[in-house]
């Protein structure tokens, strides 16, 4: 029994262990990212409790402000930029259709579908195993999805309006690309 209660406070004792060294994992990657958006001279809120940063971006085609948000992990960051468009359910497969055609020509980011809010999302991320991703690390994922929304939001928009196919836009936003 003595050997058996040793045994639990040792692995209780290495949790707690793991879980603080993860803590300040997550501090350490909540400062790199801090000075990655100070180089940029970027406006962010932290949120230390649930360990985000928030901002937003303007897209440089004129449909207006996005909402960025920086998760940190104790074993990935990750960046999410919300786009300024909605769909409703009859635009859903067209928006599908669109946002997969993107996802094959694009390689730092994805767009997601949310059917049930009906938005749509950019995602980047980057695993973190045993090296500290470097600040231009953290600026290449926080750009990379405000490009690709930025690249692909006038043709997600016609799609979401129903007034061009998911092919057609894609077409137009390709060829907007190699211009």
């Amino acid at each position: 029994m003595k050997k058996l209660a040793t045994l639990i406070l040792a692995i209780c004792m290495m949790a707690m262990g793991a879980a603080a060294s993860a803590q300040v994992e997550v501090d350490a990657l909540a400062q790199v990212v801090r000075s990655a958006l100070d180089a940029h001279e970027l406006d962010y809120e932290y949120d230390a409790e649930d360990e985000l940063f928030r901002l937003t971006g303007e897209l440089e085609n004129g449909m207006g402000d996005v909402d960025v948000t920086i998760f940190l992990y104790d074993d990935m960051v990750s960046v999410t930029v919300d786009c300024p468009l909605t769909f409703d359910e009859a635009a859903f497969a067209d928006v599908a259709v669109f946002t997969t055609l993107v996802n094959s020509e694009i390689y730092y980011a994805q767009f997601r579908v949310n059917r049930e809010l009906g938005w749509v999302t950019c995602r980047s991320c980057n695993v973190i195993e045993n090296v500290m991703p470097s600040e231009d690390e953290i600026y290449t994922l926080l750009y990379m999805p405000l490009s690709y929304v930025d690249s692909y939001s006038e043709g997600l928009a016609a799609v979401c309006a129903g007034s061009a196919s998911p092919y057609e836009a894609f077409e137009q936003c390709q060829a907007a690309q190699d211009a």
